[in-house]
């Protein structure tokens, strides 16, 4: 799909301070409303992968692109603590009252925010495949991946060349990202290279890994300088809403180790852990399980 395909399922809106947010809005229009936060290196387009789900159970499911993202402006200051306001501002632009939460990889902890600023609007938080908080990544997992942790915080000026070798501003070829999308599969395996051998679901990892390098490499470089950071709120303190944590013991990504530990951490959270998953077929094969409990 060529370039005119993205700007056809990009949606913008300007908030109060006159930043342009993009989104993509699928599903039952007048079903209960599941805002979706995309994973790292992934934008709105993710969301479609959950479409077919969300008609089926009547849900309203609107991906958003997070600032530097798609055609999301960029924005300064805390990415992850700010992110709510935002979420709450497009919910009173859309008429939305309350809704739920459902955060990717790494927008699990943007998912979180938005459960422990507005637990009285958000009816339920589920984070999918998720990035742990950093105290929970450097106790729980490999030995190599708590060392890259601890390391990344400890050395921010480390991580910021690495990343910018990693994520570069120019925006990338889309025969580079197939190549690179062919190399990912082969080290993930299992179900997740088999969901990539699927044509459909790999034209959408196509779709969303390009628009994700719409402007340039920063929105994304800056998520992970922020996330290896303490998050500014303590998970615990989260009693409501209701929350749901589902995991691929196959996940190579973000092992499982430290999800269940963060299950353990979290109140009041149900935990679901996929044998056989990996990390982005849980999002595919069992949309309709993560979906279900969020319709209230």
């Amino acid at each position: 799909m060529g370039d005119a395909g993205f700007h056809e399922a990009a949606l913008t809106l300007t908030l109060k301070d006159g930043r342009r947010l993009s989104y993509l809005d699928l599903g039952v229009g007048g079903g209960p409303v599941v805002f979706h936060f995309h994973g790292h290196g992934s934008s709105r387009v993710e969301s479609l992968m959950l479409e077919e789900a969300a008609k089926r159970l009547g849900v309203r499911v609107i991906g958003l692109d997070r600032p530097g993202i798609g055609y999301s402006d960029p924005q300064d200051g805390d990415r992850l603590r700010n992110w709510p306001h935002d979420v709450a501002e497009v919910a009173d632009i859309l008429g939305i009252e309350k809704f739920a939460v459902q955060g990717m990889s790494a927008g699990g902890p943007y998912a979180l925010a938005c459960a422990y600023e507005y637990p009285d609007r958000v009816t339920a938080c589920s984070l999918v495949s998720a990035v742990p908080t950093p105290d929970v990544a450097k106790r729980a997992g490999p030995r190599v991946r708590r060392l890259l942790w601890w390391a990344a915080a400890r050395f921010p000026n480390y991580l910021r060349k690495r990343l910018m070798q990693f994520r570069p501003d120019a925006r990338p070829s889309e025969e580079a990202v197939q190549a690179r999308m062919q190399r990912v599969a082969m080290w993930l395996g299992g179900e997740d290279l088999h969901l990539m051998q699927i044509p459909e679901m790999r034209a959408i990892l196509l779709r969303t890994m390009l628009e994700t390098a719409r402007q340039n490499g920063a929105g994304n470089r800056a998520e992970i300088e922020r996330l290896v950071q303490p998050w500014g709120f303590d998970i615990r303190d989260i009693t409501r809403p209701r929350l749901f944590l589902w995991h691929g013991d196959e996940d190579r990504i973000m092992p499982v180790a430290p999800a269940r530990r963060m299950a353990r951490t979290l109140r009041n959270c149900t935990a679901t852990f996929y044998e056989d998953e990996g990390h982005f077929s849980v999002l595919v094969n069992r949309a309709a399980d993560l979906l279900a409990p969020l319709r209230v």
